[in-house]
């Protein structure tokens, strides 16, 4: 996480060298919830609460830069890793801009995104992920939609207490490769405080399927109780491919994956406010 700090940081004062930036350019927010991680072949909810700070800020050079950091405190009563720390991490920074323009409403665009995890109660120790990508967008104020496709480097680190069980060693609880994603999302108002935003997007190494994953998030502008708020439930499905850590053949009869789940869904209620 400190290393993705100083990344945001950097690309900040790269981005504005000779030029001074006044503290009301930059949008920051505050978003407190409640949560759900839910591992349905275990049969287990873990439930907890976190908090997220969020900036956006829009560059001279009209590049739009992000970040935000996550984190979450669980109540860890199912112990799926009897070892876990019930504080976990996650975190995702940006720079975006306009390649080119077709109209007011469509546009091919760039993006180089980082994002990572850290110690969830689902048995990932360390991920991150870092994507450069291309997408072309449609925009209008009731509707959006877009496709995006980037390559770049994909890590993810196992943790190594339910692995020890099933017959791995520790130089088996890591997957770093180079890679390619696909992406696709859309969102749409519901009336006039409503709005439903829906992605997917696949994690590939050329050979086979790393990640996928699939989000819905409904937002209500709650700007009756705060200023430019925001209501949000959003749940994210996310299946992990274990095959890459398999210490046998996955054909053996007697081949046990890395972990006895493959998938998680993460369900999430937050109030999103300025700060």
């Amino acid at each position: 996480m400190n290393r993705s700090k100083i990344l945001l940081i950097s690309a900040l004062v790269a981005a504005n060298m000779g030029a001074a930036a006044s503290a009301n350019e930059i949008d920051w927010r505050l978003a407190i919830g409640a949560h759900d991680y839910y591992v349905d072949e275990a049969d287990s909810h873990t439930f907890g609460a976190g908090v997220q700070i969020g900036l956006e800020y829009m560059t001279q050079s009209d590049i739009l830069l992000t970040g935000d950091i996550n984190i979450y405190i669980d109540h860890d009563v199912d112990e799926l890793d009897p070892d876990h720390i019930p504080i976990w991490f996650s975190s995702a920074y940006g720079a975006s801009g306009e390649l080119f323009s077709f109209s007011d409403t469509s546009s091919i665009n760039w993006e180089v995104v980082l994002e990572g995890k850290r110690n969830t109660v689902s048995s990932v120790e360390k991920q991150a992920k870092v994507f450069p990508a291309v997408a072309y967008q449609y925009q209008t104020d009731a509707f959006g939609a877009a496709v995006k496709v980037g390559g770049g480097y994909y890590f993810l680190e196992i943790d190594d207490d339910v692995p020890r069980t099933r017959g791995y060693d520790r130089e088996d609880f890591q997957n770093k490769t180079g890679a390619y994603t696909i992406a696709a999302d859309t969102h749409f108002a519901l009336g006039q405080s409503f709005e439903l935003a829906l992605s997917a997007q696949q994690w590939n190494d050329g050979s086979d399927w790393l990640e996928n994953e699939l989000q819905a998030e409904l937002s209500y502008d709650a700007n009756v109780w705060v200023k430019d708020s925001l209501l949000v439930m959003s749940v994210k499905y996310t299946e992990y491919n274990l095959d890459p850590y398999a210490n046998t053949s996955v054909d053996d009869p007697d081949y046990l994956p890395i972990l006895p789940w493959n998938k998680d869904t993460f369900v999430r209620v937050y109030f999103d406010m300025p700060w």
